[in-house]
């Protein structure tokens, strides 16, 4: 991969953590791995927006998902990117 190819790819990422509501998702997932209806419930995102931001989030391979009975379940698949979002939260929270 091209220095290019990893800039443009990190900037990728970069936008999708900034993002509050699949940054919300990213952590939720983090500390558990859970269906869309529990996402919803734990975060307050609207349904239709949370399999919109898991979509685009599998898309960018941060998170993954099998299928236990009726149920999807998604947990996460990078855990380099995962690492990266408890150190910026013990960041945030150094502030206080």
């Amino acid at each position: 991969m091209s220095d290019k190819q990893v800039i443009k790819r990190s900037a990728t990422i970069f936008k999708l953590l900034g993002d509050e509501s699949k940054l919300s998702i990213l952590y939720l997932l983090s500390k558990e791995e859970s269906n869309v209806s529990t996402i919803v419930e734990k975060t307050g995102i609207e349904q239709s927006n949370v399999s919109h931001h898991l979509k685009t989030l599998k898309d960018s391979r941060l998170v993954s998902s099998r299928r236990e009975g009726k149920s999807v379940i998604y947990f996460p698949d990078d855990h380099h990117v995962y690492e990266i979002i408890a150190q910026v939260f013990a960041h945030v929270k150094e502030d206080e």
